[in-house]
């Protein structure tokens, strides 16, 4: 027969442990890590690469100009050499509006000039040189032409073309021509503006 003191005791220990087993929480289930659509964080960006733009140290620009001085407006024909690759460089251009006519002329000047956007697809350039001109007017015995020097400064303001792997340009630009050095017959020539769309193309 057994006795009733340790089947008491038994009895109490079972119910100690079965309260203590249900007082432990049950273990949570390991959540996945957050993803970009939980919103929990936000995805690695990796930082953008920089634009890669064609660089060349040979350009030709070709458009037409717009003289503009104390007569109407004229328009004739531009081109011009870079050459500099980065911010710096030379030039060599030539203008030709009206030869072989009344207010005719043809000029032809060299510049050193400065790129402030080398490395980016707007460039503003400024320039700055010198060169001969050719005014052409008509008179008593005909046709006179004299020849003129000139100090020449240039704004200009270049854009790249998205075309793949040329260093393709459209511009826009304004030359100033003071008269500096003329030959006896030149008279008095007052200064003029050359205004020129340009598209260029690098080699």
């Amino acid at each position: 027969m057994l006795r009733p003191i340790p089947i008491l005791t038994l009895a109490a220990l079972c119910l100690l442990w079965s309260a203590a087993a249900g007082a432990q929480p049950f273990a949570e289930p390991i959540e996945p890590h957050p993803t970009p659509r939980d919103g929990g964080y936000e995805p690695y960006a990796a930082p953008p690469e920089p634009e890669f733009l064609p660089r060349s140290a040979v350009r030709i620009h070709t458009g037409p100009s717009l003289r503009v001085d104390e007569r109407s407006p004229q328009g004739g024909l531009f081109a011009a050499i870079d050459v500099g690759e980065k911010a710096a460089g030379v030039r060599a251009s030539g203008t030709w509006v009206r030869v072989g006519s009344d207010g005719g002329l043809a000029q032809y000047a060299a510049e050193l000039w400065i790129d402030f956007g080398h490395d980016r697809r707007l460039h503003p350039i400024l320039g700055a040189g010198a060169g001969v001109a050719r005014l052409e007017r008509a008179s008593a015995s005909g046709l006179e032409s004299r020849s003129v020097g000139v100090g020449v400064l240039r704004g200009a303001l270049e854009y790249v073309l998205p075309v793949s792997g040329t260093d393709a340009r459209a511009g826009l630009e304004v030359l100033g021509a003071v008269p500096a050095i003329a030959a006896e017959n030149a008279g008095d020539p007052k200064p003029w503006l050359l205004i020129s769309a340009t598209v260029g193309v690098g080699f």
